[in-house]
């Protein structure tokens, strides 16, 4: 009885907290919607879609696609779920590759402005991890879709959640733009309930078992060790608030706050996120695994670089 009783009152507590998170998502999420539809009226989108179509194309992209992934840099993930029915009516046709390299530049760099700050506030430079996530994000890309045109994976048409169709007239086009946000309303809620049993079953204790020994072979200390994982398994959010208050404490170095968020910006939320970017109907094992070894290499040679580049300073402030 106690068990049924804690198990509702965790249902009950996820459906207000996705209600109070979709009250603050959606008034932008909306206004992000029609404008795409007025352009999409003006028959302009394509022109909108045009710079980004060389950078989008190194990566076997659409150019639409450009526009989800600048809406996910400088909004969030959400507000790109809520554009790809919109951008699949000029690109109806897409592949698992496709939707997978979408999914993972969207993680590696969505939010940039909301979490570049808090990088900011860790005394980290924010212009740097810009650069670090939209490069990483770059690269990633281009070396899966290589990868996936030399070899054949993941050619097969993807199935996606969000799907287009045409409305024959406006209260048709609301009427489908309201069924996607009733989606993402419920998908909300469940990331809110999965928070929850992450939490209860202490995944992110086993995430460490795993990823602990590889991280600190990475010359990550065993107290920055426990903030990636959180980080790893929680979110930016979390992980950034322990970098704060251990910095403060003394407890971890500046190299450790450097390296560990700089991991971090990349690879964070890993069950959360990657879960909510399979919905668009990439492979969601290229999602997890590709991000994560990427998250690992971009970790080893920035703490290889910054480790080198600290070790001369000293030397230099020793001799002087």
């Amino acid at each position: 009885m106690y068990y049924l009783r804690a198990i509702w009152e965790g249902f009950i507590k996820s459906i207000k907290e996705g209600t109070t998170v979709s009250k603050n998502l959606f008034p932008m999420i909306i206004s992000i919607i029609v404008i795409v539809k007025i352009l999409q009226e003006l028959n302009i989108i394509q022109y909108v879609a045009m710079p980004l179509e060389p950078i989008m194309q190194t990566m076997g992209l659409p150019a639409e696609f450009g526009i989800v992934w600048a809406c996910a840099m400088l909004v969030n993930i959400y507000s790109a779920l809520a554009l790809i029915p919109s951008m699949l009516l000029f690109v109806p046709s897409v592949s698992v590759e496709q939707m997978t390299i979408l999914g993972l530049i969207i993680l590696i760099a969505h939010s940039l402005i909301l979490e570049t700050k808090i990088a900011g506030r860790c005394g980290l430079s924010m212009s740097f991890q810009v650069i670090l996530r939209l490069a990483t994000a770059w690269i990633c890309g281009v070396v899966v879709h290589i990868f996936c045109s030399n070899f054949g994976y993941w050619q097969e048409p993807a199935q996606i959640l969000f799907k287009a169709g045409t409305a024959p007239d406006l209260m048709g086009w609301v009427l489908n733009e309201l069924k996607n946000l009733v989606r993402i309303y419920i998908i909300i809620c469940l990331v809110m309930m999965f928070n929850k049993i992450i939490n209860a079953l202490k995944i992110s204790q086993f995430v460490g078992f795993i990823l602990g020994p590889l991280l600190r072979i990475l010359g990550i200390s065993k107290e920055a060790t426990n903030i990636v994982i959180v980080g790893l398994v929680l979110g930016i959010l979390y992980g950034s608030g322990i970098i704060i208050q251990a910095s403060t404490e003394g407890k971890i170095s500046r190299t450790d706050a450097f390296t560990t968020m700089s991991l971090m910006s990349i690879a964070h939320a890993l069950i959360e996120d990657t879960i909510l970017l399979s919905l668009l109907g990439g492979s969601l094992w290229g999602l997890l695994g590709v991000r994560l070894v990427f998250a690992i290499g971009v970790g080893v040679i920035i703490n290889l670089l910054y480790a080198k580049k600290h070790h001369q300073l000293e030397l230099k402030k020793r001799i002087a």
